[in-house]
């Protein structure tokens, strides 16, 4: 009870999507849905010590995935054997087994269960809709409705970002629905209409000229999710020779937008995410916010990666070139300051008694940021005077991938990924301190930031360069040139994609992995569940040129975004 009490409270997205008071009256009545209280469960499980030591079965890294699968077994079993008549609770519930099997990186399954909950929510529609005023009840079965179709929206909008996956819902779905009201109408149960995605009324409303009331705080996360999807929906749709720069300034104006629209409270500004974590709506505040900075952050680098690959402009010619090009970097390095802020903010803030468990968006808008940061610092797009604090960017993203990694399989590829870029731009600022210092003559001792970075190499788990290459290697090694397979350099392991596979493969989840050595932490027994793919190896000698020239390709063939779902679906 105190597992879902948690869940229920203070997680994404039940907090926010679930009727708080009568979830938690239920909880203390034990009369609460048994198939939502295994889907809580399994959600629960991933930030419960007490729970993985119980269900997480022997192993110390990954036992949350264990733990978590052990409650989602049963969730899956009750939800099948309601689906003649599916409840609400059947559907909120199959909207938490999406999450929980997208984050083990059983991608086709989180993908079929999305369809499924879709459809079970059009069927529950049809019987339960009602249009004649609402009294307080009628009003928060409504809303309950409402929230659980725009969770689904959401996840459908995460989950077919890439060619080949079809959305489950339809423009039909959610044209006239309204959005989500403020919390404290929907907790008390006070009737109010509010405005649609397109942002007219709701045919439902008796008086379609009667003020509207405010979007809620949920609302605003369907707006900024909706705002994101459509960046990506650019980046999916266009190529080298399709760029449209006019479509760039329409995606940052629907972004600057939605900004501009928050409450005051919603504002991104210094100080504001430790008020909200004071206040309990530290993960809202900074949800919205991850998705419209990591909208930012693509826009503009599609717009870097434009210039670079299609106009093959010299660094030395960029720096001289319009100010635009100076002002997409500077844009993308506040949005990933933003995010990774947000993030250490949160953890900060955290319950010292559970295990830290961000949602999977948090951790690929970290990615994002610590990636991109990565890669304009390597190319030498970043200026001069803000090599620390990129480099900072670059570390706690990947400190924040890798502790993600130990609750989410998903976050693993990420992390590995990031450690690699880590590693070429550690090396890079030390050759760059060293011709200074060379320079200048000077023969003290070595910088503060030097000794920092060399404490980190020392670190076993920091990185991911201790494994050896798989027992049976492959006929090319894994390289980050995307799906374009060269022949492996000399004394060259190569690394992987971001998707955590060879060049060109899938990575269904439930497939068996390829040999491989151990990680430096021990794998549970749900390691099955991560790509086989071998990590770099400990020999890596990737230039910066290398790793940016391979980055980009990857961006360009949407192996980040391939990544973020788990792959499983191949392109159409």
């Amino acid at each position: 009870m105190q597992e879902c009490e948690r869940v229920i409270s203070k997680t994404l997205p039940a907090c926010v999507a679930f009727h708080k008071p009568s979830f938690l009256q239920q909880l203390k009545n034990t009369s609460l849905d048994p198939t939502m209280v295994n889907a809580l469960l399994t959600t629960a499980a991933r930030h419960s010590p007490a729970m993985i030591r119980r269900y997480g079965g022997h192993g110390v890294h990954g036992g949350g995935s264990t733990a978590a699968e052990h409650f989602a077994a049963k969730t899956s079993n009750l939800i099948n054997q309601a689906l003649d008549q599916p409840s609400l609770a059947d559907i909120q519930a199959l909207c938490l087994l999406v999450v929980h099997e997208w984050g083990s990186r059983n991608a086709v399954r989180a993908y079929i269960y999305l369809g499924q909950a879709a459809r079970m929510a059009q069927m529950y529609r049809i019987v339960h809709t009602h249009h004649h005023q609402p009294d307080a009840d009628q009003f928060l079965q409504d809303e309950s409705f409402r929230r659980t179709l725009w969770l689904i929206y959401i996840l459908d909008c995460f989950l077919t970002s890439s060619p080949g996956r079809h959305p489950a819902l339809s423009l039909h779905d959610v044209n006239d629905v309204s959005l989500p009201c403020l919390d404290m109408n929907y907790h008390f149960g006070s009737p109010v209409y509010v405005r649609t995605l397109s942002g007219a009324p709701p045919s439902i409303m008796p008086d379609l000229t009667a003020p509207l009331a405010e979007v809620g705080e949920f609302g605003h996360i369907v707006l900024a999710t909706k705002a994101w999807r459509n960046v990506v929906e650019m980046m999916t749709t266009t190529t080298l020779e399709t760029f449209s720069e006019e479509r760039c300034l329409e995606l940052e104006q629907e972004i600057d937008a939605i900004r501009a629209s928050l409450p005051m409270h919603f504002a991104d500004k210094p100080g504001q995410i430790n008020l909200h974590i004071t206040m309990g709506s530290g993960y809202t505040y900074a949800m919205i916010h991850c998705l419209l900075n990591c909208g930012s952050i693509f826009v503009n680098r599609r717009r870097i990666l434009q210039v670079i690959t299609s106009e093959s402009v010299s660094i030395d010619a960029w720096r001289s070139a319009s100010h635009s090009h100076a002002q997409a970097v500077d844009r993308i390095l506040a949005a990933s300051h933003s995010i990774i802020h947000s993030l250490l903010s949160l953890e900060h803030g955290a319950d010292k008694d559970s295990i830290l468990c961000f949602p999977i968006f948090m951790l690929f808008a970290a990615f994002t940021a610590g990636s991109t940061v990565a890669y304009l610092a390597l190319k030498g797009l970043a200026p001069s005077n803000v090599t620390e604090s990129a480099s900072g960017i670059v570390r706690d993203s990947m400190r924040l991938c890798q502790d993600g990694s130990e609750s989410w399989p998903l976050v693993v590829p990420w992390q590995r990924h990031l450690s690699v870029m880590l590693k070429v731009l550690r090396e890079l600022n030390r050759d760059r301190d060293s011709r200074d210092d060379n320079k200048t003559n000077h023969n003290g001792s070595p910088s503060v930031k030097d000794d920092v970075a060399s404490q980190a190499d020392t670190n076993p788990d920091a990185m991911d360069y201790d494994q050896a290459p798989p027992a049976i290697p492959p006929p090319a090694a894994p390289s980050v040139e995307g799906r374009e397979s060269e022949p492996p350099a000399p004394r060259r392991t190569g690394i992987t994609t971001i998707n955590g596979g060879s060049a060109g493969a899938s990575t269904p989840a439930t497939a068996s992995p390829p040999p491989a050595a151990p990680p430096a932490k021990q794998e549970s027994p749900d390691a099955g569940s991560v790509s086989g793919a071998p990590a770099a190896g400990h020999d890596v000698d990737m230039t910066a040129l290398e790793l940016c020239q391979a980055f980009e390709r990857q961006l360009l063939e949407l192996d980040d975004l391939a990544a973020f779902m788990g792959g499983g679906v191949a392109p159409s």
